[in-house]
């Protein structure tokens, strides 16, 4: 130990003020107040003699565990090129491995490279002076996440994003290996609702019935508008067989194309509320599958009407140009045409709204695995 902490005291020589003040901590026996001013010292100004110095203070405390990690966390960083000083931190490393029990974790699924994960070690009856945090990839060894634990009975949690808290007990004693194994759960998607969630099907609430309820309403009026006016062209007594082109087939065209386009924007709307009521439900798996389903739906629509529409347009224009004119083959045809435009509207706006709302879903993934990684990040800074 004496070597130990000789070797140590060369190396802390041109040490930061925060270290030295750890370091002095250190002489006067307050060994767990220098191993937290030193980590303290890493954490608010990335000086690598703050862990050194902590590694050194909780071995000197008995806390083999904490002595362990800040010195593995020593080894682990790029600045960290003093032969001397790493020297000093492998036989705290070594001396604190002696001293206690070694945990491996095996976790189900498989942890990914760049899974944030943190574990949790409290040791039952010695309160917050005994809780070991850290993040999984400072416990991969080999391969295997590994923890080093002082001997006593610990409780070990492991909290994965999209995850249940596993929570397993382990009781620790010198020279003994372990391997505790965490069968994960996933989180319930219906289990809480963020507050992005709550935003999210906010806006869907409000822009659904706007957006969709704009088009039913101005789509049926137009329908309706042009529907009486084909109608009163109907009703002349001078649109007979003999039907002239100024009195009775130039205003049902007139009529027909107004028509035409109040179905399309009386399907749109209707396809726009559907899709977008879809983007209320709470469940996520539900609304995307929802959502596919009428975003195909909506194609096969669309579909449905371009036929229905070239059909329409081409039987309205040959009975509308016959040298006979018949008012109700005229009247069909009206109805075909804008049957078609209605389907065409109603399909596009399924389609297109469901495909909205799967985009939107899955940038809203994207952008919780990014605040994940910063979770992660801001993690590693406070360890």
């Amino acid at each position: 130990m004496s070597g130990i902490g000789l070797a140590l005291w060369m190396v802390l020589v041109p040490a930061p003020d925060c270290v030295r003040a750890a370091g002095e901590a250190l002489a006067h026996g307050q060994v767990e107040g220098a191993a937290r001013r030193g980590e303290a010292c890493f954490r608010a100004g990335g000086h690598p003699q703050g862990l050194l110095l902590a590694s050194q203070a909780w071995l000197q405390a008995g806390r083999m565990a904490h002595a362990r990690l800040a010195a593995q966390r020593y080894l682990a960083l790029r600045t960290a090129q003093d032969k001397t000083a790493r020297n000093v931190a492998e036989l705290v490393s070594a001396s604190a491995v002696r001293e206690s029990g070694t945990v491996h974790l095996a976790v189900d699924p498989t942890v990914a490279p760049d899974e944030p994960l943190t574990v949790t070690a409290t040791r039952e009856g010695e309160g917050e002076a005994l809780t070991l945090r850290a993040r999984w990839d400072e416990l991969r060894e080999g391969g295997a996440a590994t923890l080093v634990l002082d001997p006593g009975r610990w409780v070990v949690t492991i909290a994965r994003p999209g995850f249940v808290d596993a929570r397993l007990e382990v009781t620790s004693a010198k020279g003994q290996v372990t391997t505790l194994a965490a069968d994960m759960t996933r989180t319930p998607r219906t289990a809480g609702v963020t507050l992005d969630e709550r935003r999210r099907r906010r806006s869907w609430a409000i822009a659904a019935p706007l957006i969709g309820g704009a088009g039913i309403v101005s789509g049926a009026a137009v329908t309706a508008v042009s529907l009486r006016g084909c109608g009163s062209v109907l009703k002349d007594m001078s649109c007979g067989s003999d039907a002239s082109v100024a009195g009775c087939r130039r205003p049902m065209a007139i009529w027909t194309e107004r028509g035409g386009g109040g179905a399309a924007a009386l399907g749109l709307g209707a396809g726009v509320l559907v899709a977008g009521l879809t983007g209320l439900a709470r469940d996520e798996g539900v609304r995307r599958r929802l959502w596919t389903a009428e975003a195909i739906a909506g194609g096969a629509v669309a579909g449905a009407g371009v036929a229905t529409l070239a059909y329409g347009t081409t039987y309205f224009v040959t009975v509308n140009a016959a040298e006979a004119w018949v008012g109700e083959a005229v009247e069909r045809g009206e109805v075909l045409y804008m049957t078609g435009f209605g389907l065409v509207g109603a399909g596009l706006g399924l389609a297109a709204t469901a495909a909205g709302g799967l985009v939107a879903d899955a940038l809203q993934h994207r952008r919780g695995r990014r605040a994940a990684a910063w979770q992660f990040v801001g993690g590693a800074l406070r360890f």
